[in-house]
Order: structure tokens, then sequence, then C-alpha cells
């Protein structure tokens, strides 16, 4: 599930790239990517399962919460964005899995192992040398360096969410449909309906773009991270996920002719390396354990 949930979301480009060269905001992106998700998973609800839409009142403020995480992680990247370079700010965003292992052992108890630290640390730097930060680190802003890290903290807890709600034996449909309905909620006082309409009524291939970011780039893979997260150490399930940035600059290379250097091969092979150790062949498993010793959890 998490390997198929980062084959779509490294998709998501395909999609977003065409509305923002249409005229679409980074906002406007965000409102529409969540508002479709929820319109679209509620009619799906509506024909299969509408015991999911029922939550008790009081555990509201739970939902919303989480809803606002979501919402706060793209004010806090789109703010980055404007301070620092776009790949600065991708890369500060990508800080989440260690915010995740940070999270996850205070809430859950879940260990911090040495091959999680390991394989961490070389996805990251794997995912800066694809975005290119070392060979253009442009200039460097306090603030825009605070609001990028600010927006892997609140990624981070967003993907947690799903954990803590499951606490409250609320089911996958339940959670994955009031986290992106309320994030729609939370974004339309921020919404420019005028701006939109004029971009796609001159442009009716825009719904079909909106349609398949909300789905195929949104709805399935986080409906499988929501199941998964359930199922498997969140931040091992992170790292899965942020290796769609090596799909995405596959997409990219091959349906928009973006480039494709040394650097970005090796960081590639970097992310498919920590891929690797978080889940490694027997000889790598073998060596690991004559090297570190056996863990409790897995880790050896």
């Amino acid at each position: 599930m998490a390997v198929t949930a980062a084959v779509l979301i490294g998709s998501l480009n395909l999609f977003s790239k065409n509305l923002l060269e249409a005229g679409f905001t980074p906002l406007d992106v965000s409102i529409c990517r969540e508002g479709v998700t929820a319109a679209v998973f509620f009619v799906i609800l509506l024909l299969t399962d509408r015991s999911a839409f029922r939550i008790r009142l009081r555990d509201l403020w739970i939902f919303v919460l989480f809803a606002l995480f979501n919402v706060l992680s793209n004010f806090f990247l789109f703010n980055a964005q404007d301070l620092i370079p776009l790949g600065t700010a991708a890369v500060l965003e990508l800080t989440n899995p260690y915010f995740i292992m940070i999270f996850a052992f205070f809430l859950f108890g879940d260990k911090v192992t040495k091959r999680k630290l390991l394989a961490a640390v070389i996805e990251f730097l794997g995912c800066i040398f694809i975005i290119g930060v070392l060979e253009d680190p442009g200039s460097i802003s306090v603030m825009g360096v605070i609001f990028g890290l600010l927006s892997g903290v609140t990624l981070a807890a967003f993907t947690l969410g799903s954990r803590c709600v499951e606490k409250l034996n609320y089911s996958e449909n339940t959670t994955m449909f009031y986290f992106f309905f309320l994030s729609s909620v939370l974004l339309v006082p921020f919404a420019d309906f005028g701006h939109l309409s004029g971009i796609l009524s001159d442009n009716v291939d825009l719904w079909a773009y909106m349609l398949m970011m909300g789905v195929l780039g949104t709805l399935i893979p986080n409906y499988l991270v929501i199941i998964a997260v359930r199922r498997m150490d969140p931040a091992v399930l992170t790292m899965i996920i942020t290796s769609s940035i090596v799909l995405s600059t596959v997409y990219g290379v091959v349906f928009f002719g973006d480039k494709l250097d040394l650097m970005i091969i090796i960081g590639i092979v970097m992310v498919l390396v920590a891929l690797v150790i978080l889940d490694p062949p027997r000889l790598v498993l073998e060596w690991w354990d004559r090297k570190f010793g056996k863990s409790s959890d897995d880790e050896g």
C-alpha cells in the first residue's frame, strides 16, 4: 500500500503542473485538491458506506485539529517558497520523517532505531541531490527556513492523525472523509472563486486535470496511507512515501523534458539505497547483525 501510494503521489505533478501553467496559484491548486478529494469521496461513501459520516460531536475538534495541520502544512510551505528557493523549501518539508520518529516515540512508544536513522539521513541527502539545492543554494532567509521546517512538522502531525483517530474507533472511511472535508472548509475563506471560475471557463481540459489530481494524486494514495499507517511504523511509511520524489522526477523527464543529470541520478540511487536499508535482503541483514547486533524490533 505504501509503495502504491508513493507511485500515485509521484504523479501529482503531472496534473498540478498543468494547472499552474494555466494560471492557478499554489493556493488555488491546494483548494481544488482538497475540495475535489472530499467531494468525490463523499459521493463514494454516499453509495457504499453512509455510516462513515457519523462522528461523535465531542470528537469533532480532533478531526478539525488534524485538518488544520494539513492546511498549515500547505500554508507554511507556500510562505517558505516565497522567501527561499523552491528546492530548499521542498527539502525542508522533507524533514517530516524525522519529526514523525520523534512524535511516534513520545505518542506511541515506537523505537528510534539505527537503521531507521541511517535510512532517513541517506534518503534526505538523496532528496537534496535530486532537487539540486547544492548546485543553487540561493540566498537563505531565516524566516523562510523556519516556515520550511514548520511545514515538515505540521505534515508529520497530519500523517499521524489516522493513527491517533484509530484509538477513538473510527474507520478509515470516516478518517479520510473528515480530514479532507474539513481541510477544504478551512481553505474556503482564502479562495478566490471568481479567479478560478474565469480560468476554468476558458479551458475545459482543466476540469479533467483537477479530477485526476483529486482522485489519482490524492484520494487513492491518501486512503492507502491512512490504512497503512495503522499497520506499520509511521516513520518507515513516511520514508517510503518520500521516495515519490524519484517517481515525480522520472515523470518530469518523460512527460515534460526535464533534465536528468549526474546529481539527480546520484540522488535517485541514494533514495533507493535508503529503501533497501529499511527492508534489506538477507545478506545485508546478516552483515548488519554481525556489525551492530540484533534488536528486538526487527531493526537487525
